[in-house]
């Protein structure tokens, strides 16, 4: 009997180069490969790199280890289409930042135990970038009050990207997270 095999374009690779190539192609898809170059050094980086990076990040950590804490199989994936599709995007006004996706498993019968920690695992996605909204903004708020303008516009960009980021990932569209979660209710 044949393996089934993927086509070329729905591959994943494994979680630790998975890590470094969604972070990398969120890096060139919002910078382009300036990202990288040593002559355009920037001694402060963007708020929205960073914020869009570190969000992302958190986002499907939280994903990843709220399932596990439950028990469930889960991994941070790459894919080969959500890279092309996020590089394509590169000369275009808006991006379309998709490298990977936190896959969880569920074996075994289900259970309410189950059940909880999917949907547990696909609210804390957004929980973590609403919360690092919320921060950002509360860390601006000082900084504005203390006389430092530059750090209080840097900090609510930050705010502004996760505080999208969360929307976003709540809409109710295949394969958000909004639409898991109402499917999961």
């Amino acid at each position: 009997m044949k393996a089934l095999s993927r086509p070329w374009y729905a591959k994943e690779l494994g979680e630790p180069l998975s890590w470094v190539v969604g972070v990398l192609v969120t890096a060139v898809t919002l910078e382009g490969l300036q990202a990288f170059s040593p002559t355009t050094y920037v001694p402060i980086p963007s708020p929205v790199l960073v914020g869009v990076i570190v969000g992302m990040v958190l986002h499907e950590l939280m994903h990843r280890n709220v399932a596990r804490r439950y028990g469930l199989l889960s991994r941070y994936v790459v894919n080969v289409l959500g890279v092309i599709v996020s590089l394509l995007t590169l000369p275009l006004p808006f991006k379309i930042i998709a490298p990977g996706y936190t896959s969880v498993y569920v074996f075994g019968p289900p259970s309410p135990r189950k059940r909880r920690g999917l949907l547990e695992s696909v609210v804390a996605g957004p929980s973590i970038n609403m919360l690092l909204s919320f921060l950002a903004l509360v860390a601006g708020v000082i900084a504005r009050v203390g006389g430092a303008y530059e750090a209080f516009l840097w900090l609510v960009q930050f705010a502004w990207v996760n505080a999208y980021l969360a929307f976003f990932n709540l809409l109710p569209l295949p394969p958000l997270d909004g639409s898991r979660c109402s499917g999961s209710a």
